[in-house]
């Protein structure tokens, strides 16, 4: 059985509508987002099943090899280098 809207939450879910509500745990200080089971579902759907974050490595370096090698972005590896001295 899910559990129970308090007052105070049956209150922001009229006021804020589909927008997520930010609630605290008051015992662990840990905040959680309530959403209508709509709206949770939506977003499910968009992310799929839960994938590896390293599963995109190759992805993102592929998608990144062309501006890592640009020579014209090398003075932002040395900063330092490059800094007004006083």
């Amino acid at each position: 059985m899910p559990a129970r809207l308090s007052e105070e939450q049956q209150q922001e879910v009229a006021r804020e509508g589909n927008r997520p509500i930010a609630t605290v745990d008051p015992g662990t200080q840990k905040v959680y987002n309530l959403v209508s089971a709509e709206v949770f579902e939506r977003v499910k759907a968009l992310l799929g099943d839960a994938f590896d974050i390293r599963e995109t490595y190759a992805a993102q370096d592929a998608a990144l090899a062309k501006i890592w090698s640009d020579p014209e972005l090398d003075a932002y590896a040395d900063y330092d280098r490059h800094k007004l001295r006083p």
